[in-house]
């Protein structure tokens, strides 16, 4: 009896898959599809992959589906068909399945011995097709569906109703295992009805297929849909007793209920004359019809008449059919005749072949008593062979055992040197806490330092006092000095300055680039020789805090020089810069090159000025904080006195001299209440003398001026080393009435930039430097005639309350001269020869920039 654990029903994807048996139990393969007749709604025929002991390769195999039988419990089918018959069938390829119709099964079932199901069908069924059953699906699909169709291909399919409208799709197909039927298709609906979760069972008979339009149209009531009772996917009917109830609401009567009746009409039938099958029939149709068994019955009845005319023709086909199989039976039998033949002469075959073998045997002893003795001495050779290996692995094994001795050593020792490193890294320690006690020691020099500044500060207050005293005493000398001719020497100087400017202007006007330049767009530059050879690339440009210029670039020297993972720095003043090809040129030869000491990559030194000083000195520049001290004094001598100073300011600071411009970049930027302003985008080289033209700041934080930036004269900013910050010293008010500029219109030339210095109120650095060339006076004395002799005095009276700052100067110049003559007295000739010819390029350098 069904039930849930012996059910009637199995969907295709479950039989989909199985192996297949023969009686003995010998694995034939597996079930590759299922083949459903469109027509008829039931498996035409499964497709067999056979393995096993057939071995049968990519081939298929079309097997009626009578032919099977379910082993529920083994998950097996068994198929009860000779072996010789299914070696002797014809498969077709797994690539190229043949375009199937009934006149091509009809054969596939004739060889294995069954009758076409459609055959059998037409002969005893007795049900009565409704123009919504099967009929109608085979009369719209006559012209342009196909026969058969896959389970697969059916699965997932779209289902509409006959306006086209979206029902859901076809979950899967379940199949009835006694007949080969598809009971039902497991519809999930969606579309119009939404139904959720559930799956609903629907007879085949309610489908037909639309295969232009890829999709099944089922022709029932949307009305019936809303009252249909669904299953969870967990809880499939997979009993005809559990389907009956489906079937019915849906207006069908179950197939196997069909197919017994169709089994009783058909044996009271067949029993019957003509007449009196005519008779009867009349009989029935004029009697009333009064219950649902009579009714069914008459038309029952009635499909009897329609199918009368049907039956001689099906009948003639039959006999013609009969006529076609003793045919083959008659090619059958002269087939096996021919085989009998073939079968004797293989007879002889084997006989002649048998007497050959045993000439063999006889040849096989006697080469095997020849190859004994061959195959002991060749044992012995292996024997020794083997025993050297022996010997040589017994050596290999004594070799790495000393070795593990020795790596054993190796370790001991790299544990006392971790012991050690250990002990230096706890003095490491130590000296760091020293060096913390000793910042905080100079962070109270440095206060203390503070204090002396405003003490200095008073003092100046106090000078300016004598000054103006000095000034009211002076008053007669001044109007004589008045008198002289200092008109004509003025104009003479004016138009010298005109000159200056002009020449200026127009050399703006004329140049191919612009006159700044991003840090950003420096780096990375290639860089050449004047011969146009490619030396290597800037990697950094390090930015000298307290003068806001470049102090040195780092190249990394590649091409023809390969000096492999070196840095190099080398004075802005040694590049040059050619627009168009995007690179510098560096005139600097390159035996020069080759013997300057670099830097590694992953160590750079901490540079500072006294540092930098040999490198100025050994490419034959004179170093750029000299040369302006000796601009602003005019005064050569007084060098060693301005590096003096600059000494002494630096020696208590807490902050570097140099930073590189990419360390800047990102830096925040805060206010003198330490109020957050916003960050350095980008720091703008003037490519004429390497000085950071300005700063570029995005001011945010609570500022928030948006996406404009800001050029800041480097003057304006100072660093906070332990903040990582820069102090910005302008007022809220300037900085919120300063005008910007877009990211996309930066401002290039010194034209531009001379409206954003006079706003911030500071001069710009380049009309200081045309002040001090053309008049010879520099910012701090570029005075009238009446004003110039009091600041004459009160720098006497500065220079004598100093003495403590001359004996400064000359115990430098002192120490200069010693290391001079010390480098005269260990130099080579070659390396005295290089000194003189780099203080000679100073040298002229000097001639030509005071000519």
């Amino acid at each position: 009896m069904a039930h849930r654990d012996n059910p009637e029903f199995l969907s295709a994807s479950t039989i989909k898959g199985d192996k297949v048996v023969n009686t003995a139990g010998e694995d034939l393969g597996k079930i590759e599809e299922l083949m459903i007749d469109v027509d008829d709604g039931r498996i035409a025929y499964a497709a067999l992959s056979f393995g096993g002991f057939l071995g049968m390769g990519n081939k298929l195999f079309a097997i009626p589906w009578q032919a099977l039988k379910l082993r529920l419990h083994e998950h097996t089918f068994l198929l009860d068909i000779p072996k010789e018959t299914l070696e002797r069938a014809e498969g077709f390829d797994k690539d190229n399945w043949p375009v199937a119709d009934r006149e091509w099964l009809s054969d596939t079932y004739t060889y294995y011995g069954y009758q076409p199901y459609w055959q059998r069908r037409e002969e005893e069924r007795t049900e009565i097709r409704s123009e919504v059953g099967a009929e109608r699906l085979s009369r719209e699909s006559a012209s342009e569906n196909p026969v058969f169709l896959s389970a697969d291909s059916i699965k997932g399919n779209k289902v509409v109703n006959r306006d086209g409208n979206d029902i859901g799709k076809i979950d899967e197909i379940m199949i009835d295992l006694q007949d080969g039927n598809v009971a039902y298709a497991a519809v999930s609906h969606g579309g119009i009805l939404g139904i959720g979760s559930k799956l609903f069972a629907i007879p085949w008979k309610a489908f037909s297929l639309r295969i232009r339009d890829n999709a099944f149209i089922l022709d029932i009531p949307e009305e019936t849909f809303d009252k249909a009772e669904g299953f969870d996917k967990s809880h499939w009917p997979l009993t005809r007793q559990e389907l009956s109830g489906t079937f019915t609401h849906y207006g069908f009567e179950p197939y196997w209920q069909a197919a017994a009746v169709g089994a009783g009409v058909s044996a009271g039938v067949m029993g019957e004359t003509e007449a009196e099958k005519m008779s009867r029939m009349e009989r029935e149709r004029k009697g009333l019809v009064k219950t649902d068994e009579e009714l069914k019955a008459r038309q029952e009845r009635e499909r009897l008449e329609g199918l009368k005319e049907t039956q001689e023709e099906k009948i003639s086909r039959l006999e013609q059919e009969r006529m076609e199989r003793e045919r083959q039976t008659e090619t059958e039998r002269e087939r096996l005749s021919r085989l009998e033949k073939e079968q004797m002469e293989l007879e002889n075959q084997s006989r002649v072949e048998k007497e050959k073998l045993a000439g063999l045997e006889k040849e096989l002893q006697e080469s095997i008593r020849l190859e004994e003795t061959e195959k002991v001495s060749r044992l012995e050779k292996e024997v020794n062979l083997l025993q050297g290996q022996e010997q040589s692995r017994r050596e290999k094994l004594a070799q790495l055992e000393s070795e593990r001795a020795r790596v054993g050593k190796l370790e001991e020792t790299e544990k006392e040197r971790l012991a050690r490193l250990e002990k230096e890294r706890m003095e490491a320690e130590r000296r760091e806490e020293s060096e913390k006690e000793r910042l905080a020691r100079l962070e109270k020099e440095r206060m203390e330092a503070e204090r002396k500044v405003e003490t200095e500060q008073e003092r100046l207050a106090r000078l300016e006092k004598e000054r103006t005293e000095a000034e009211k005493r002076h008053e007669t000398e001044k109007e004589r000095l008045a008198g002289l001719g200092t008109g004509g020497v003025m104009a003479a100087k004016g138009a010298e300055t005109g000159y200056a400017k002009m020449a200026r202007t127009e050399g703006i006007e004329g140049r191919e680039g612009p006159e700044f330049l991003s840090a950003s767009t420096i780096k990375g530059n290639k860089v050449v020789n004047t011969a146009g050879e490619d030396l290597g690339k800037i990697e950094e440009l390090m930015i000298d805090l307290d003068e806001g210029r470049i102090g040195y670039a780092v190249l990394s020297f590649g091409g023809f020089l390969g000096l492999g993972d070196k840095l190099f720095s080398i004075p802005w003043n040694s590049l040059s810069l050619r627009v168009h090809e995007h690179s510098f040129v560096l005139d600097v030869p390159k035996e020069t090159l080759e013997k300057a000491e670099g830097f590694d990559k992953d160590n750079w030194p901490v540079t500072t000025r006294e540092g930098l000083w040999q490198t100025y000195n050994y490419y034959g520049h004179e170093p750029y904080w000299q040369r302006e001290a000796t601009e602003r004094t005019g005064l050569p001598g007084e060098i060693g006195s301005e590096r003096v100073s600059g000494k002494d300011v630096t020696a208590g600071r807490e902050s570097p001299e140099f930073l590189s411009a990419g360390t800047i970049k990102g830096d925040k930027v805060i206010n003198t209440e330490g109020e957050d302003l916003g960050k350095i985008e980008e720091l703008m080289i003037d490519l004429d003398d390497g000085r950071v033209g300005y700063a570029v700041l995005s001011f945010g934080g609570f500022l928030g001026m948006g996406d404009k930036l800001f050029a800041i004269p480097w003057k304006a900013l100072s660093l906070k080393v332990h903040e990582h910050a820069f102090v910005l010293n302008i007022p809220k008010d300037v900085l919120k009435d300063a005008e910007g500029f877009d990211k996309d219109r930066w401002p290039l030339t010194r034209d531009s930039l001379s409206r954003t210095y006079t706003y911030y109120g500071y001069q710009p650095y380049w009309q200081k430097r045309e002040t001090a060339e053309v008049t010879g006076v520099t910012e701090e004395t570029a005075e009238s005639p009446r004003e110039r002799e009091p600041a004459r005095m009160e720098r006497r009276a500065e220079s004598e309350s100093h003495g403590q700052l001359k004996t400064a100067e000359e115990k430098m110049a002192q120490q200069d001269k010693e290391r001079i003559k010390r480098m005269e007295e260990t130099e080579t000739d070659k390396e005295k020869l290089e000194r003189l010819e780099r203080e000679r390029t100073v040298a002229e350098r000097r001639e030509k920039k005071y000519q």
